[in-house]
């Protein structure tokens, strides 16, 4: 995929040592870099050896892709392609859609479901079989 709107370049497979300074040094060979961005395990803190480093335009960025793919780094071969933009996220259900706010409380509506019960028992006795004491 080569976007040309895009320069932002997508790295895997690089040591969980590797920092953003590693990564400035590695990067800075290809142009001016604008951020970047390690993808870290949330409760750890570990790298997951990914990043996402922005270049300034995407000549840059196509060059890095283009020299850094399949190159060994750390003792292990990284990956770099296109980085996808991101989606907006989708809407949460309960965003969407806005619940009827219902102003019974719990005790009403236990009295409503009991008068709705009686009432089917009075039309339609064979339903419920009702208890004798």
């Amino acid at each position: 995929m080569n976007n040309t709107n895009n320069s932002t370049v997508y790295i895997s497979n690089l040591s969980y040592e590797r920092d953003r300074n590693g990564l400035k040094s590695i990067f800075s060979k290809f142009g001016m870099i604008k951020h970047i961005k390690i993808i870290v395990e949330p409760k750890t803190g570990q790298s997951r050896g990914m990043a996402f480093v922005e270049m300034a335009t995407p000549a840059q960025a196509k060059l890095a892709i283009e020299s850094l793919n399949q190159q060994i780094i750390d003792r292990r071969t990284v990956k770099t392609s296109w980085a996808i933009p991101e989606r907006a996220p989708k809407k949460l259900a309960a965003e969407a859609k806005p619940k009827k706010e219902k102003d019974l409380e719990y005790k009403d509506i236990q009295l409503a479901k009991k008068a709705r019960n009686d009432a089917k028992r009075k039309s339609n006795p064979f339903i419920f079989k009702m208890k004798s004491k």
